[in-house]
């Protein structure tokens, strides 16, 4: 029995590396193909209630929240996110189990390859339908389609959201969507339909999502205009147009993800309590999200990529130096495409100690890309293990260490502890 799990194993990741193979390599500036392909396989029109959730950051932390509440409400939930940390099987989950049989993924692939045949995708347009195929075969009521690159373009848009999420709105991707956030605000809003609520967790909000949302007569659910949320001492107050939520949890994910969260689940037709709320923030995980991996000295770690998701992470830095002896030790690691300088900008107060490293992977940033945008003191180091290993019996017990820069990153550092846990 264990050799035949293996065996299906294996040939999943074959599958996994021919898909990668067959898949073209550059970015669609069109969703035609996708769509087409879906609509083959009967993909397009759904009967559960669509929830897309876009933005620069804070996606999976919103989605995954939004999945926590509509499971304890007794709903069938699919959820599509990415990209994974460790393996393939982390995006796409159902009732919030992965699917791990291997064949379920196998079968997908099979139908998709049989229909498609010489009509180009790109790998994620590939595995967007598989996790379709998925869903329609689990009777869901409730799918959550994280967006995997700005909106209008992507493979997710191909369905018709029954409400529509933009989590924040910064430059990324410039390249491919725009160098101004008039622009990567109107690629985000390209998940909007007809009449249907979005709501939007920005606090300066592009002209472009009021012009589209003005054509397609959508009702947009604003922060600071529409509901708002603030932060005490040991819980956080939400208020909307149905009242006021006080002494919610804090999560431990982000509070502004949980918010939007909040705000969106509310503005549906569902009747969710207070209790479900509750129970769903104190229930809701998602590694690699300022997650502490080790203790003593502590060892965080976050996916912290771009400048809007470290300015984030300095507050929650700056909340733990409760002595002047504590010194942060930055382990960082990014993908050549992302603006580096403004990435780091944020910690350069905050750091103490900074270490760079390039990324097991052919898209990683090279070493000397990162060190002219870092202090002239700072360190290189061969891997992200490495460093840790080599930090970790250094430095004094209150003191943090932080890895951070790219999905990559995180899953190398995760790695690297599971390993010295084994070892002891």
């Amino acid at each position: 029995m264990k050799k035949k799990c293996f065996d299906q194993q294996q040939l999943l990741l074959q599958w996994l590396k021919y898909i990668k193979v067959i898949c073209i390599k550059k970015y669609n500036n069109s969703i035609d193909n996708v769509q087409y392909i879906a609509k083959k396989l009967n993909l397009i029109k759904w009967s559960a209630f669509i929830i897309t959730v876009s933005g620069t950051n804070g996606k999976g932390s919103t989605s995954t929240v939004l999945e926590s509440i509509f499971l304890n409400m007794g709903h069938k939930v699919g959820l599509y996110s990415s990209p994974h940390l460790f393996n393939y099987y982390e995006r796409i989950r159902v009732n919030g189990r992965y699917i791990k049989d291997p064949i379920v993924h196998i079968m997908a692939f099979q139908r998709i390859v049989l229909v498609s045949k010489h009509i180009p995708l790109s790998y994620f347009e590939f595995i967007t339908l598989a996790a379709l195929l998925i869903f329609q075969c689990n009777n869901l009521n409730i799918i959550i389609m994280e967006v995997g690159l700005g909106g209008r373009l992507d493979a997710t848009n191909i369905i018709d959201a029954s409400i529509a999420i933009i989590t924040n709105i910064d430059l990324e991707h410039t390249y491919l969507l725009g160098c101004t956030r008039y622009s990567i605000g109107y690629e985000k809003s390209g998940i909007f339909r007809n009449n249907i609520i979005a709501i939007v967790g920005d606090n300066d909000i592009p002209y472009s999502i009021y012009q589209t949302a003005n054509i397609l007569k959508v009702c947009l659910n604003r922060i600071k205009y529409e509901w708002y949320w603030f932060e005490s001492k040991y819980s956080w107050y939400f208020a909307d147009q149905k009242g006021i939520l006080s002494n919610l949890p804090v999560p431990k994910i982000s509070l502004p993800s949980a918010a939007i969260a909040v705000a969106a689940v509310r503005t549906t037709h569902f009747n969710i309590s207070k209790k479900i709320i509750i129970r769903s923030l104190n229930e809701v995980f998602l590694p690699g999200r300022f997650h502490t991996i080790y203790q003593k000295p502590r060892i965080i770690v976050d996916v912290a990529h771009n400048a809007h998701a470290t300015h984030y992470l300095s507050k929650k830095l700056k909340r733990l130096l409760t002595n002047t002896r504590m010194k942060i030790y930055g382990i960082f690691g990014i993908l050549s495409d992302k603006d580096i300088r403004n990435t780091v900008f944020h910690l350069m107060e905050i750091i103490d100690y900074w270490y760079y490293t390039i990324l097991n992977t052919n898209r990683t940033a090279t070493a000397n890309n990162i060190m002219q945008v870092l202090p002239k003191n700072a360190i290189f180091s061969v891997s992200i293990k490495d460093a840790i290993y080599d930090l970790i019996y250094k430095v004094q017990k209150e003191d943090i260490i932080l890895v951070f820069g790219s999905f990559f990153a995180v899953s190398e550092a995760m790695t690297a502890i599971r390993m010295l846990y084994d070892q002891v």
